[in-house]
């Protein structure tokens, strides 16, 4: 039965909206309180279309970079960084 599931949602999970359930939101990115909502659109699109892990991991040090400096900026204390989306793109396939 927990193989059967497990099937069904890695089958679901091979689409494109569904590479990043949680990222697809927009809302849930570390630092999304700091982006504006066209931020947040492009931040999904740009992982959605990464052709690379060399690209992925520059695109979010930078990310990383820009909110933290914001939040720095606006007195703003953001979680810790979890997970890692290239990680997750490089074991689904979608990069190399």
């Amino acid at each position: 039965m927990n193989r059967i599931f497990l099937s069904v949602l890695l089958v679901l999970m091979s689409g494109q909206t569904l590479a990043f359930p949680w990222h697809a939101q927009g809302d849930n990115i570390r630092g999304a309180q700091l982006l504006s909502p066209e931020e947040r659109k492009a931040y999904v699109s740009r992982l959605l279309n990464m052709k690379s892990a060399e690209e992925c991991k520059s695109y979010m040090q930078s990310h990383y970079l820009e909110v933290d400096k914001r939040a720095k900026d606006r007195n703003v204390v953001l979680p810790p960084i979890q997970g890692d989306p290239c990680e997750v793109m490089l074991k689904m396939g979608r990069i190399r």
